[in-house]
């Protein structure tokens, strides 16, 4: 397996710089946000969890890549699939702002650098260090589980809805922008998630892989969730309880496997 080529150093570094400034400009820069009042303090959530937790995460893992370490270029993976998922809402979300361009090229890198860094992956080698090591029956019912909650989580929301000629409660809450969260969810992450499972199932190599990077995703989206959480509770934001049990649990159970399932790869080294 080789290593990050200089066109994934070079992207990863840029990455990881402008979501320290994108971070530190939304903390600390008055009127940065357009958005004002519970609104603000769900990026400011977002932005302290990318800044605090997605960086150093993405930052350890690139370098564990770098010196061809198997397990790091799976934390390298979740970590720019969190980063890909993340910077999605900045750029198609937040109201426009001076660091627009920079939403654009943080979704860009993170979504460029993630596709090439899984076409260079030795999925037969994560596989060889994995079958057998893990209880895979556990993570593909996990995977399973987990797209089929979130597909119904999200459609018992808009069926009813589209039925009976009213807005989604998503959409009558935060506005139309909330209608990027059924898109992104219901059209990539529930398919991810499911694919995920039938080739791990499968014993397919390329499963194990897949698994692990939305093992890392999860591991990642659990803390900014349950952040983004305490912000609306503290607001007075009404929030279903399915709607809360599907967005929280999913993702703090996919923390708790993905400790183990890195653990199960080898420490030699990835070439």
């Amino acid at each position: 397996m080789s290593r990050p080529s200089r066109y994934e150093v070079a992207a990863t570094v840029t990455l990881l710089s402008l979501a320290v400034v994108s971070s530190v400009l939304g903390l600390f820069r008055d009127g940065h946000y357009v958005e004002s009042g519970f609104e603000l303090a769900r990026l400011q959530a977002q932005d302290a969890t990318i800044l605090c937790l997605g960086v150093p995460v993405l930052g350890v893992g690139f370098w564990l890549t770098s010196r061809g370490s198997l397990r790091g270029r799976l934390v390298w993976l979740g970590s720019l699939a969190f980063m890909a998922y993340m910077w999605t809402h900045y750029a198609f979300v937040v109201a426009y702002n001076d660091f627009f361009l920079g939403y654009v090229a943080l979704f860009a890198l993170a979504v460029f650098t993630l596709v090439s860094g899984v076409t260079t992956t030795n999925a037969v080698q994560v596989y060889d260090a994995l079958h057998g090591e893990i209880p895979t029956r556990l993570y593909v019912a996990f995977l399973g589980v987990a797209a089929a909650g979130l597909a119904s989580m999200w459609l018992s929301d808009v069926v009813p809805a589209l039925l009976a000629g009213e807005l989604p409660s998503g959409i009558a809450q935060f506005g139309p922008e909330a209608a990027h969260t059924y898109v992104v969810d219901l059209g990539v992450l529930v398919p991810s998630l499911a694919i995920a499972a039938l080739w791990l199932h499968g014993r397919r190599p390329w499963g194990y892989v897949c698994a692990g990077v939305l093992l890392v995703f999860a591991a990642l989206v659990a803390p900014t969730l349950a952040a983004i959480t305490v912000v609306d509770v503290r607001e007075g934001v009404g929030i279903s309880a399915p709607i809360l049990l599907g967005t929280i649990a999913p993702p703090l159970f996919g923390l708790l496997l993905a400790g183990t399932y890195l653990r199960g790869l080898s420490a030699a080294p990835s070439q």
